[in-house]
């Protein structure tokens, strides 16, 4: 995976759901991590990624106020079409 053109987050954003769910190709992982391991603002965004889904495995629908179900309901559907098209 090259990189040396894309800024942190850029590189973060494109592919951490694969990095994390391991459908990443094992040479961009080892990659990525190594990055990670270098780049101490990408190590906290990863930590942080990774406490948010923790966070949200433990809520209950019901916890969640109807809004910001909508909102980010909306906002995965936008995701979807963007990916799409």
């Amino acid at each position: 995976m090259k990189h040396d053109d894309l800024t942190c987050k850029e590189l973060i954003l494109d592919c951490l759901f694969e990095f994390e769910d391991g459908s990443m190709p094992a040479e961009e992982h080892d990659e990525l991590q190594l990055h990670f391991e270098a780049c101490p603002p990408c190590m906290n965004f990863l930590a942080t990624y990774r406490a948010t889904g923790k966070t949200l495995r433990t809520l209950k629908p019901t916890d969640i106020p109807p809004a910001l179900a909508q909102t980010v309901m909306a906002f995965v559907r936008s995701r979807r079409e963007k990916e799409k098209g």
